[in-house]
């Protein structure tokens, strides 16, 4: 998988999501054999995703292509070597600044004072406001938090999760049958431990905060629309007690958001 460049590896991903949709769609073939191609391709999407761990995100925190945050963390890097560039020359004075005592006092008053208004604090909107906040340098405290190693190793377990859950999933499937809770709990309780790993992590971006409420999102869309839980709780008392009564079920109406329901429970985008 050394081969795949960069720029390849979002195409690579959306292939492989394509083929097991087609595999599961095109064919009239048994579950068993469905899950059985699905394992061999996330075995595929697996090698990509490692390929992306180690060139893009340099074994940190992976961010994923609908991530609407990836883009402004760009642009706050190249303001901030702009920032640096033409302000590198000042010198900074961090014993000049206590930020402790400046809280304390600040939280002691309610006008704001000319003081504070010196180089540190900005009045906005009748709000004392950091001006440290507004510059468009990264924290450094916390990004040195972020690349500690405790940090890095939360974020390697909690990857390693992230990347083995769906093929450990399949596995289970083809082992235990698709009527099973078997692979469900178990795929559920490697996405608590992920979770309760992943929100103990120091971040110091927008992407990363994004991401890690993005993966909380989609699992549980996952395991509401995962069978059999889907199947026997889901759609049989649920949807046809609450649809089934504003709606008449015979009608287009509840068919189509039945329809659309059913396709975003593919097996292919549960994995």
């Amino acid at each position: 998988m050394y081969f795949i460049q960069k720029q390849h590896i979002p195409k690579a991903l959306s292939f492989i999501q394509a083929v097991e949709f087609l595999a599961e769609y095109l064919g009239k073939s048994s579950e068993k054999r469905i899950y059985t191609y699905f394992l061999a391709l996330e075995v595929l999407k697996l090698l990509v995703k490692l390929r992306k761990w180690a060139l893009v995100d340099k074994c940190g925190l992976m961010i994923s292509e609908n991530n609407n945050y990836s883009e402004t963390d760009y642009q706050e890097d190249e303001a901030a070597i702009q920032f640096q560039q033409n302000l590198g020359s000042l010198e900074y004075n961090p014993s000049a600044v206590n930020e402790k005592s400046i809280k304390d006092e600040l939280k002691s008053i309610k006008d704001p004072i000319p003081k504070f208004n010196l180089g540190y604090y900005d009045v906005i909107q009748d709000k004392q406001t950091s001006l440290l906040t507004m510059l468009p340098i990264p924290n450094n405290v916390k990004q040195k938090d972020y690349q500690s190693k405790l940090n890095q190793l939360r974020i390697q377990i909690g990857e390693i999760l992230h990347l083995f859950r769906p093929l450990i999933y399949c596995a289970l499937i083809l082992k235990y049958g698709g009527d099973s809770y078997t692979p469900y709990f178990i795929s559920f309780f490697i996405d608590i431990l992920r979770l309760l790993i992943e929100f103990r992590i120091k971040i110091y971006r927008k992407s990363q905060k994004e991401e890690l409420a993005i993966r909380a999102k989609e699992a549980i869309i996952c395991y509401i629309l995962r069978n059999p839980f889907y199947g026997s709780i889901v759609k049989q008392i649920i949807l046809s007690n609450t649809l089934g009564k504003v709606f008449n079920q015979q009608g287009w109406i509840y068919r189509l958001i039945i329809a659309l329901i059913e396709l975003r429970s593919s097996k292919c985008l549960l994995l």
